[in-house]
Formats: structure tokens, sequence, C-alpha cells
């Protein structure tokens, strides 16, 4: 077989970077840590010899900076054999190859499961397959094998976002962006140059943590909002630092009245009804003192009372914000607006009438990148040294012969991506020595690989990138630490040996919308893996109805930033699907049950929990505000008003759910019909204007 290297023609800047840096590594690696001189590697590595000093100088540097961020760290030295004071430089192996990170048997399962419940569903699929194939050095059937748990997670509310992967990428280069970006509270659209700091997912929305330069300020923004193609601002390789006093995690499980920061404290009393709730959901950002009577005083920072007020109203009769006046006042005034708003006259919905004009052409609509494109992929760098240690690990007596589908299938890559990366492999120079590897394919679906003199300093797995660490983390996060296993700690202690390897603050979070009760999905993960029956007491949201079950949890499901079980109700006698957030207790029993064949979980698992509205036997016609109708198109249809307001159908199964649903808003909705509904908010209305009059 042939081993001569043939250059492409057309061969790209960044292909020549990435055959110039993996023969660096290749060179480094091969003298076993001893310190290589400047002039051997100017001369011996690819690339180098052809350049000037000034040249070599300023791309080697470049090349190690470039590593240092992967996480290869290329150390300096003196040189002792020179006459004069010059450099050497070396890579040990324990700065290239794979830290021990120690995992057993039971948390390289889990990882594993994490990877059979997100992947084709989650837009960092790719990063997080090449970090479990590292984690099982080089044994692919330890990640593929792996049985999809009873478990399924939603992770994005509508299929990768378009814009995620020019993000990550300027993340991870501190390359500072510029977009098109369309603010919801102002309806204006402006250009944005921002840093990005860093990515969180929440409730399956993706959003860009950053310092905007037109606000002049660290802020938020939600990648389905922005109206252009991401373009880096400039051609430097590196156009930002993000502060040290940046931390990704304080932007996580904020509720929407800290978002900024705080300007007063509000003070709420809760009912004994409530008071569970709130202490299990919102204690974390606030402070719970406790009342004689069961009660609760729930204060709470704030930097923008509207959502305070909107949070408080949505507990109705069960909860009493008690100060400041001027937040009391306020809540009044909307009390009072709406109560206005109820007795006025509906207002007149457009008529279709003729018109002279003629329509304007439609907008051409832009192609849809194909799924693939919306996926994020590690960077090429790690990509190429997990193909060459995949093929390296392979070779038996120097050479071996590999189904394609098999390799695509253990690294999670395109057809092209493959025949690129071999292809690129295939010219790396081993310090002029040599080559890495000769690999071509067959016209049989083969891929006939020789491993050629440097090939075994590859051949173990290299370092996790940043970007492989932080997305084992947040897969970690999405599936809750709460994996249905034999361990139920498994994921736990495996996040804790990843934040050690990983160093320094993670760029990718995730968040809910309600953090869930620990204790409960502990129990819940129990009963399923024990197959033991649980009793529960459970709150349906909106009525005052406390009720106990006994129920058989077949599957945990995490959809739109909730968690919710699947089960058999042996009080219901049928399948329902329970909110982990509104579940009071929940107390393992003794007895095991059986599975039931007639339990249908496929659904649950290919689209999660569907919202109530799907299954709700009414629904309420509702008039919302120009304030807030932006918000309501964004999320459902809408029948747009002149005034700039919109109707829209509101499914319910409550009336008293409705009218807490519906107070969140304040005096910006009102339900027009049925009458029922009008009524039930009217009445709600007026009793909490007898409280806070």
């Amino acid at each position: 077989m042939s081993t001569q290297k043939v250059r492409q023609p057309g061969q790209s800047k960044d292909t020549d970077k990435l055959i110039r840096r993996l023969s660096l590594v290749a060179l480094l690696l091969s003298r076993g840590g001893q310190p290589v001189s400047a002039a051997e590697i100017r001369s011996r590595v690819e690339g180098y010899p052809t350049m000037t000093e000034e040249a070599f100088k300023r791309r080697f540097f470049e090349d190690r900076d470039e590593l240092r961020r992967l996480g290869i760290e290329i150390r300096s030295h003196e040189d002792p054999l020179a006459e004069t004071a010059t450099e050497a430089y070396s890579l040990p192996a324990d700065a290239y190859y794979l830290e021990p990170v120690a995992l057993d048997g039971d948390e390289l399962a889990a990882l594993a499961a994490c990877l059979a419940v997100l992947e084709d569903r989650f837009a960092y699929s790719q990063p997080l397959r090449l970090a479990l194939l590292s984690l099982a050095q080089g044994r692919p059937e330890l990640v593929t094998e792996a049985e999809a748990p009873p478990l399924t997670v939603l992770p994005e509310a509508h299929g990768p976002v378009a814009a995620l992967p020019k993000l990550q990428a300027a993340v991870a280069e501190r390359k500072t962006v510029t977009f098109s970006y369309y603010a919801i509270t102002t309806d204006t659209e402006s250009e944005r140059i921002v840093d990005p700091y860093g990515l969180q997912l929440v409730a399956g929305e993706w959003y860009l943590i950053g310092w905007c330069h037109l606000r002049e300020a660290v802020r938020t923004f939600r990648l389905s909002r922005i109206r252009s193609q991401v373009r880096f601002h400039t051609r430097r390789p590196h156009d930002f630092s993000p502060p040290d006093d940046f931390d990704l995690d304080a932007y996580r499980d904020r509720p929407a009245w800290q978002l900024a920061e705080p300007r007063g404290s509000a003070r709420v009393r809760v009912s004994p009804a409530m008071a569970w709730w709130v202490e299990a959901h919102w204690a974390h950002c606030g402070r719970v003192d406790h009342e004689d009577d069961g009660s609760i005083v729930y204060e709470t920072p704030y930097a923008d009372a509207r959502p305070l007020l909107g949070w408080v109203l949505g507990l109705a009769d069960e909860a009493e914000l008690v100060e400041p006046a001027e937040l009391r006042a306020q809540l009044r005034a909307q009390l009072d607006g709406l109560a206005e708003l109820l007795d006025a006259p509906a207002p007149p919905r457009p008529t279709a009438a003729r018109s002279t004009e003629r329509p304007r052409p439609a907008r051409p609509r832009r192609r849809r990148p194909a799924t693939d494109d919306l996926r994020v992929e590690v960077d090429r760098f790690t990509r190429l040294t997990a193909l060459a240690s995949y093929l390296m690990r392979a070779c038996n007596e120097d050479q071996a012969v590999l189904d394609v589908a098999t390799v695509r299938s253990d690294l999670g890559v395109t057809a092209k991506q493959l025949r690129d990366d071999v292809a690129l492999l295939n010219m790396v120079n081993f310090g002029g020595d040599g080559l890495l590897l000769y690999a071509e394919f067959t016209g049989r679906g083969k891929l006939e690989v020789s491993c050629e003199l440097a090939g075994p300093t590859l051949a173990r797995p290299a370092r996790l990138s940043p970007l492989q660490a932080d997305t084992l983390l947040l897969a970690i996060e999405l599936v809750g630490a709460h994996l249905p296993t034999a361990t139920g700690a498994a994921l736990a202690s495996a996040a804790d040996k990843i934040r050690a390897v990983r160093g320094g603050a993670p760029a990718l979070a995730g968040g809910d919308l309600l953090l869930p009760a620990d204790e409960i999905l502990r129990d819940v993960n129990r009963s399923i893996v024990e197959r033991r029956l649980l009793r529960i007491e459970y709150w349906t949201e909106g009525t005052d109805v406390v009720k106990e079950r006994v129920v058989e949890p077949y599957l945990l499901v995490h959809s739109r930033g909730e968690w919710y079980y699947v089960c058999w109700c042996r009080t219901a006698g049928g399948t329902r699907v329970f909110r982990v957030a509104t579940t009071k207790s929940a107390r393992l029993l003794q007895e095991t049950f059986e599975p039931r064949g007639d339990v249908e979980l496929d659904l649950y698992r290919r689209e999660g929990v569907p919202a109530s509205g799907a299954y709700a036997p009414k629904a309420a016609t509702v008039w919302f505000s120009p304030v807030v109708a932006r918000w309501i198109a964004e999320r459902q249809p809408v029948e747009p008003l002149h005034d700039g307001s919109c109707l829209a159908s509101q499914p319910y199964v409550d009336v008293r759910w409705l009218a807490s649903h519906l107070l969140r808003l304040g005096a910006e909705a009102r339900p027009l019909e049925p009458p029922e509904a009008v009524e039930g908010v009217r009445a709600v209305v007026d009793r909490l204007r007898e409280t806070y009059a």
C-alpha cells in the first residue's frame, strides 16, 4: 500500500493549520517528553520549513496558543545544547493524553445512557459521543451498546437553532460576533455587536450571555430572536477575554424578577395550602419564615416589579403582597384596571373588507439549513485526533480493514466528514520521517488502514477539550443526575470527576423553569428501577384539591423545562402523567408491581408530555393588550387587532386554573367568553380587591 503524501489542490489555510498542528503534536509526543529545539521544530514539522524566521515564530506561537485553548499545553524550556539562550519545547504524555478520570462501570454506563437518551435530539450530540468514546478508552461498544433507560429528555423546544454552531465557535474562540436582533420588549430590530461569554439552555430555549457593545452591559439574547446570520466581527484569532468575575452559574435558575441588579425587597404571605409549593421551588431565590398557622412569609429581592406582581397574582387567594407599600399599590392598580376591563364592552373584531391595494410580494423565504448544519461539532482538531486514535486502536499487526458504516456510527460523523478527515490524516507528516497512517476507501464500503511509523503516538485518546467536558456536564444537567439506574448517584459522581478534569468555569449551562424536588425525583427513580408502588400527594394546579394516589411509575420525562413521570394510576384506573413540581410528597411502598403491557410509552419518549391544551375539554377566548401581545404571538396562534392587541384561544380544564393563569398578566389580559370564564376571573378579582383595599 502506497504511503506517499499527496497534497490536495486548492488546499485551504485551515487545512494547512490542522496538518501543521497534528505534525507538531506527533513530533513532540514521539520524543517522550524530552525538549525539542525551536530550530528542529522549524526544520521538521510540516509547513514550517518554507516560512521565514518571523513567519515561523508567529505561526508557531499561534499554533501553541490554539492547542493550549484545547487543553494541550506545550511546555517551554531553555535549550541546554544551544550556545546562545534559545528555547526548546516539550509535550509530556500527561499534557496530551486523556487524564485518568477514573470512572467506574456504573458511571460510564450512566454517561453512555445520557447519549442514548439525548442523541438525535440534542444539538451537541457529536461532542458528547466523541467525549464518551475517549472516556471509554476507544472501546466504542461500551457507548454504542448502552441501553436506553426509562427516561426521555426533549432538550430543545423547536429543534436545533441555526445560530447555535456559530455562537458556540465564537464562545470557544473568544470571537466578537455581530447579528441583527429583535428586542421583543420594544418591538424593534437592531444590529448588535456582542462578546459571547456563554450559552444557556432553559426550558428548551437557547440563550446567549455576553457583553453587548450597544448597551455597554452584559445582556442575555434569546437565539430564536436573532434575525440574521451570525458573523465574526473581525478577522483576528481572538477578540476578547471574559472578565475574571464572570460566572455563568449566576445566570441559572433565576426568577424573572431577578434578571438584573435588585432595587428592593418584597415580602409575600403565602397560605398554608401553598406554603409547601413556594418553599420547594422558590426558597433558593429568597428567604422563608414560618408562621404558627402553617403559612409562610416569603421575602425576595427584585429588580423588575412586573414579573413579581404577576407571580403573586398568579397565586390568587393563596398569597398576599405585604410590602413594600408602593408595590402593593401597583398591584391594587392592576386589579382595578382588570375590573374595569371586565366591565367594558368587548373589542370589535376586524371585518374582512375587500382591498383595492395590490398585495405586497411575499418576502422570499430563506432556505432552512439541513439538520446537520444546525448541530454543534467539535473543533476539527479534536475530531481528527479522535479518528486517529480510533484507527490506530483498530490496527492489527499494523493493518486493518474496517466497515465504513461502523466507523461513522461509532464516531457520529457524516460520510463527507469521514472522507475529508481520512484525506487530511493521510497528509500528516511525522517530523519529516514519515506519515501517521495511510487509509483508503474501497468500493465495498470498507476502509483499509495501515499504521505508519508515528501512528502509535496517537493511539491513546487525547485530553477532553473544554467543549467536550462542558457537553458532558450539560448532558448530566439535562438528565438531571436522576437517571433511573441501579446506582442513583452515578451521574452526580461522574460530574464531580469531569469538573475536576475540566478546570475553570464551563461555558455551557442548563436550567429549569422550576427546580425539581430532589427527594421526590429520587423516590420516583427508585420506584421505576425497583418496580415498587409509590404513594403520592398530588396537587392539581389551579384547584384546592390535594389528592392521595397510589401509582406505578414507568417513565421519567424532562420536557419544556419541567420534570414529569408517566404512571399507571391505581386510584384513577388508567395511565396518568404527574408533574414533579406539583407533587407535594412521595413515599415508596414495599409492594412491587408487574409492568403492564397496555401502558403506551413510545409517544412520550418521542414527543414528551403534551401541553395541557392538547386534551383540555374547554377553551376561552382571551383578549391580550398590545403590551403583551407580542409575547403571546411568539408562542401560539393569535388573531391580531388594529390597535396592536390580539385575541387567542386558551384551553383550560378548570376555571380556577384559568383565572390564576390570566391574573399573571394583570390588567393586560381578559377573557371574553365563555361566560363562566369571565365570571370566574371577576370573582377572584373582586376578592383580591377587598384584600388590597
